[in-house]
Formats: structure tokens, C-alpha cells, sequence
């Protein structure tokens, strides 16, 4: 009976951290470069797609170029595509995170100063993108690093035009 007892209380804990994680994944508050809050749970009923990162990363250009390929395919669907610099304006201001990773985009930037969504995410490393369904659940795993030399519009493309068709 004590086993019974322990099995269920370890089960309650299991379920109680992931509840937890969902949560703060779905409750997530990210800012505008002009200090506006977007939460993860205004974007529902889109597919979202986060790709974390900052401007100590050398390839931000190229993840900002392959984001705007994705913003144009996507355009006038229920996609939302947004770049997140985990730089808190102490580290990076606006004008310093534009000119970092490119200013000729209309990928949307937000800020996760504290890295709260990142880590709630399970992200490891920078960059680390992050897609999300209709209803704001994580679709597959985060996905670490960037390689440019990959097919990435295309494999994250397949990811979001599966969702959609959902």
C-alpha cells in the first residue's frame, strides 16, 4: 500500500512540473523593441514561430534573412514569425539590436531580458527555435543552432504548412 501511495504522489509531482512548464510557456511575456508586452497567449489561433537569440550571435543575420523568407511565404496566413533577443536593453538598446542583425526586415523583434521564455522553452543554446501550434503547444522539440548551409526555410516552411492544414 506505502508503494501504491509513493508511485502516485511521485506521478502527482511529474504531472505538477509539467503543468508548470506549459504554463509558463503559455503565460510567456516577451516586450516590443519600444517596450510593448506581447504574451504567447494573444498570438493563439496562429502558428508562431520564436527564434531566440542575441546579438553576440555572428549568424543573426542570417537567421533574421531566413525568418523574413519565411514572414513572405507566410504572408496573409495565420503565421506570426518573430526574432527574440534574449539582450536586456542594458546590453543591447533598439538601434544596437537593428544594426546587429540587419535593419532591411520586417521580422518583428521582441525581447526576452530575462530569458524566462527561453528557459521555460528548454532552450540550450543560442539560437534556438521554437514553433508553436494554433492552440500555443510547443510542435516538436526546440530546435539548437543554426546552420545556414541548411535547408531551414524550407524544413521550418514543412513544419508550419503542416500545422496549418491541421
Amino acid at each position: 500500500m506505502k508503494a501504491k501511495v509513493k508511485a502516485l504522489i511521485a506521478c502527482a509531482a511529474v504531472l505538477a512540473c509539467v503543468a508548470a512548464s506549459v504554463s509558463a510557456q503559455q503565460d510567456a511575456t516577451f516586450q516590443t523593441l519600444t517596450g510593448q508586452a506581447v504574451s504567447l497567449s494573444s498570438m493563439r489561433g496562429k502558428v508562431v514561430v520564436l527564434m531566440f537569440s542575441g546579438t553576440q550571435d555572428p549568424q543573426c543575420r542570417d537567421e533574421i534573412k531566413a525568418l523574413q523568407s519565411l514572414t513572405e511565404r507566410y504572408q496573409n496566413q495565420p503565421v506570426s514569425i518573430y526574432w527574440v533577443s534574449i539582450n536586456s536593453p542594458a546590453e543591447a538598446s533598439e538601434q544596437q539590436i537593428r544594426s546587429a542583425c540587419g535593419t532591411a526586415s520586417s521580422v518583428p523583434v521582441l525581447r526576452d531580458a530575462n530569458r524566462a521564455a527561453f528557459r521555460a522553452f528548454k532552450g540550450t543554446e543560442l539560437p534556438t527555435l521554437v514553433v508553436l501550434n494554433q492552440q500555443g503547444q510547443v510542435s516538436g522539440r526546440p530546435l539548437s543552432g543554426f546552420n545556414p548551409n541548411s535547408d531551414f526555410v524550407n524544413d521550418t516552411g514543412n513544419t508550419i504548412s503542416g500545422l496549418l492544414k491541421k
